[in-house]
């Protein structure tokens, strides 16, 4: 150790001699030497997943108080030496310092239930253990020789691996399956218009070709390096640093020498993750892919950019009807894909369809990975590599969705809105990017272990899934594809999300927001707003979550709420007079924290707090069933006093199923291949706000029995109901510190929940009635005003369109809610069965038992 730690002084000391005309390379020097040694006094041993999987751990709260008290000590000893802000450094020097300086696990593996060879593949028993940081793709190495020091950005871009990227024009054109539905289109044709088949075979020619050259991509090497060069020198404008893990990188060039096609599958934020995700492969010499583009971007010059970098161009959305009948531009799309996997071109596509408007994922958009997969099992490939993907941005780029959310209708792309965003993104300051890429696994063998799953599992094995509907807006569905197939893909896409939102880096402004909205919504002071983060940072680092920021806490909350800016936070300092017997002894300082929680900032805020969302919503979902059982035993202060409230486990994993019915449009609660219920009672005896009660089982008789459970006959009934010879009962923890978790846990859902209540409630209003989908929104966001202005709704970011639609989807799969397709405008009325008060107030009443609150005060 000591021999290292002199190494390090003698290279620093080199460092400060060759740059000794820098005026603060004394800070620079003393910032990185206490960086170092602080790293060296805390870094302990990161075990593999198979011992962590074996050995026993201690319980977050004892790693917790453990970890706090090494803190304050080595915290306080840090701030006096240190001289300068880590943060400075970053935003004049990006540099490695930007990235993730703890130890961090390389990539998100993929289920090794699903896809067990493939996570064997494709990485080396080195990169399966840990790496210390990411590399910043903005820092160019120069190179030797003098001309590539001077021209270091036009030499690494010259240096980049060419691909030839071929066009599937004709082969499209001449395909036996296109050519039949360009058949069929003539037919149509001649029987609605009454024309000659000649001119009405040239017709369906015509503009099926149309169709291909206005849908096809120009991808081009040369614009690629081109664009390359011009990234280089504009992304340092306005970002900090765009961080990728090398190992990553490693497996990525691996898969690609493959010789199967790659199908990325990034979540979607803004749109710079397409530029990203190209740049990056690119300057890594990995084959950039075809991306799936909306046609709203296909605007003057932009259009014929993005062209130029991947986008082939698809309709957005579809009438539910006409749609269907559009045999010929689905016949085009789906042989372009199929044409385009087969010359050998690589896919992306975000699997979400759109931006995500609210922070956390949506639900998937199927259609193209439909294609996907039929061109796998028609043998047009032999297999598939899925490549999840996930970023996140430390200030989002697009701005924000503020507008949309509150029931505005969305701003379309013209050329003269593309500049001025790009004038504004370049004035602006985001800091920091990370682009994480997953584990690519088979689409074979994910595709064979679903297959297995729906031929030998039954309903009752499986438990109680949460089965959901395909938007009648995307371009493939149900019309297109057999029940069993869409069930496949739909699978499949709720996997892909699931681990994209685990393995999405987690930034210092998500933290930030996520402790503002939900903890401190009333202010707190820095010092608090600290020791939180400090606790928040540790139970995320206990689960293994990607933390993108690094440094001491201090200085990450301060630069977060740079980034955030005044208009999502407050700062004010204050003087405050300590007294002691009433007698003033002295005058300190302090800083105030307030997140702005008023309409229509708080929306924008809890964007950046939704990210947070996916690794929490278990343990909400748990808080909020207890809520809904043990509303009168929490409400009384005997019992409290007593601290012998107890609840049956069959009873929260009912109310918490329920839950996770309401809001199944909202999150995927576990993968497609796990049991919700089972996943439920894990998170039930993980959390420390209730515990299991002694005369209970003991956790063997627990494990076996859940064991025993996935097994049983459906016909054996008797086994059935009487293999458990005592309810699993669990002791609710009511001390101050689990009281306060609790009430934490359970703000969480409220303002999904507030929304839904509102929503359920405004279902009245259609007792005897039609309105449009556009009416009946603005129906439930005019309650939701009225119940903020009240008080009955205490969340103003509750005001969101999302939400609102994701609530009608709900109703229509509980069969409460008829929508009919009308000229493009879709009408909703209630069925025959809730067409009256007292069945729409039922329906209120079951998501209304979900809202209550307590007063832990």
């Amino acid at each position: 150790m000591d021999g290292l730690v002199e190494l390090f002084i003698f290279c620093g000391v080199l460092y400060y001699f060759f740059n000794w005309r820098t005026n603060n390379m004394v800070d620079v020097l003393s910032t990185r030497l206490q960086g170092v040694y602080a790293k060296w006094e805390s870094r302990t041993e990161i075990p593999s997943d198979e011992t962590l999987d074996a050995t026993p751990r201690l319980t977050f709260d004892e790693l917790r108080r453990a970890e706090c008290h090494r803190r304050k000590i080595t915290g306080r000893e840090a701030r006096k030496i240190r001289d300068s802000n880590l943060y400075r450094i970053k935003e004049s020097e990006p540099t490695e310092h930007l990235t993730p300086a703890r130890d961090v696990p390389f990539l998100y593996r993929c289920c090794g239930h699903c896809t067990p060879s493939s996570k064997d593949s494709l990485v080396s028993s080195a990169q399966k253990q840990y790496q210390v940081s990411g590399k910043n793709i903005l820092v160019v190495d120069p190179g030797p020789s003098l001309v590539s020091k001077i021209f270091c950005h036009i030499s690494e871009v010259y240096s980049f691996k060419k691909y030839h990227y071929p066009k599937v024009t004709q082969s499209v054109l001449t395909d036996e399956r296109l050519k039949e539905a360009i058949k069929q289109a003539a037919d149509e044709s001649v029987k609605d218009d009454g024309c000659d088949m000649l001119s009405a075979l040239a017709k369906a020619e015509a503009r099926a070709k149309t169709i291909l050259l206005q849908m096809q991509s120009s991808l081009s090497d040369a614009l690629l390096r081109l664009t390359a060069w011009i990234l280089y020198k504009l992304l340092p404008c306005f970002i900090q640093s765009a961080v990728v893990q090398p190992t990553q990188i490693e497996m990525l060039k691996r898969a690609n020498d493959s010789g199967l096609p790659l199908i990325f599958l990034p979540l979607h934020r803004s749109h710079l993750d397409y530029v990203m995700i190209s740049f990056i492969l690119l300057s890594n010499n990995v084959r950039n892919p075809l991306i799936a583009a909306g046609d709203n971007l296909k605007i003057p010059f932009f259009g014929w950019l993005l062209s130029g970098l991947g986008a082939f161009y698809i309709k957005r959305r579809i009438d539910p009807i006409l749609g269907r009948k559009d045999m010929l531009y689905r016949a085009v799309l789906h042989t372009y894909l199929v044409e385009s996997l087969r010359a050998g071109h690589n896919i992306e596509f975000f699997i979400e369809g759109g931006r995500t408007r609210t922070g956390k994922p949506c639900m998937p958009k199927v259609g193209i990975l439909s294609v996907i997969l039929d061109a796998y099992m028609d043998g047009t490939i032999e297999d598939a590599l899925i490549v999840p993907v996930s970023m996140n941005y430390e200030r989002l780029v697009d701005g924000n969705f503020v507008r949309e959310q509150l029931g505005q209708p969305k701003k379309m792309e013209t050329f003269g809105t593309a500049i001025g965003a790009l004038w504004s993104t370049l004035m602006g300051n985001y800091g920091i990017v990370k682009v994480d890429f997953s584990q690519p696994f088979s689409l074979r063998e994910m595709l064979r272990s679903f297959q297995s799953q729906q031929n030998k599992l039954t309903v009752q094995s499986i438990g109680r899934p949460l089965k959901s509907t395909v938007s009648s807006s995307s371009l493939y569905g149900t019309d297109v594809v057999a029940e069993e197939h869409r069930q496949l893909v739909d699978n499949i896409a709720k996997h892909v999300i699931h681990d994209c939102a685990k393995s999405t880096p987690i930034m210092s402004t998500n933290v930030v927001a996520f402790l503002l909205l939900n903890k401190f919504r009333d202010g707190c002071t820095l010092d608090m707003l600290v020791e939180s983060f400090d606790s928040s940072r540790q139970e995320l680092e206990w689960r293994r979550k990607n933390i993108a920021f690094c440094g001491e806490s201090i200085d990450i909350i301060n630069h977060a709420l740079s980034i955030l800016g005044p208009g999502l936070v407050k700062q004010q300092r204050q003087e405050v007079i300590d007294t002691v017997e009433g007698q003033p002894i002295r005058t300190k300082v302090i800083t105030a924290i307030r997140p702005v929680s008023i309409l229509p900032n708080v929306i924008e805020l809890s964007y950046y707090s939704n990210s947070m969302l996916s690794h929490y919503v278990l343990d909400s979902v748990v808080v909020t069933a207890l809520y809904g059982i043990l509303q009168t035993e929490i409400s009384d202060p005997q019992a409290i006093a007593n601290n012998d409230i107890t609840v049956q486990q069959d009873a929260i994993v009912e109310k918490a199923l329920k839950v996770c019915d309401i809001l199944k449009y909202e999150f995927i609660f576990c993968r497609p291949c796990q049991n919700l219920e089972n996943v439920i009672i894990d998170t039930i005896n993980s959390m420390d706000i209730i515990t299991l009660q002694e005369e209970a089982y003991l956790e063997e008789e627990l494990w076996s029995m859940r064991f025993a459970q996935t097994f049983l006959d459906s016909s054996d009934e008797e086994y059935s109901t009487n293999y458990r010879t005592k309810p699993i009962e669990y002791k609710l923890n009511l001390d101050p510190d689990c009281s306060r978790r609790m009430e934490f846990l359970h703000t969480l859902l409220r303002p999904f929940i507030d929304t839904y209540t509102i929503s359920a409630f405004t279902l009245r209003k259609l007792v005897g009635r039609s309105l449009t989908e556009k009416d009946l929104l603005y129906e439930v966001l005019g309650e939701i005003k009225t119940s903020l202005d009240r008080g009955v709704v205490n969340y103003g970011e509750s005001l969101c369109v999302d939400p609102i639609k994701n609530s009608f989807k709900l109703f229509e799969k509980w069969d409460v809610l008829e929508c009919h397709p009308q000229e493009n405008v879709k009408i909703f009325y209630l069925k025959e069965d809730y067409d009256n008060d007292k069945a729409a107030n039922q329906i209120y009443e079951s998501v209304a038992a979900f809202k209550w609150t307590r007063n832990i005060e």
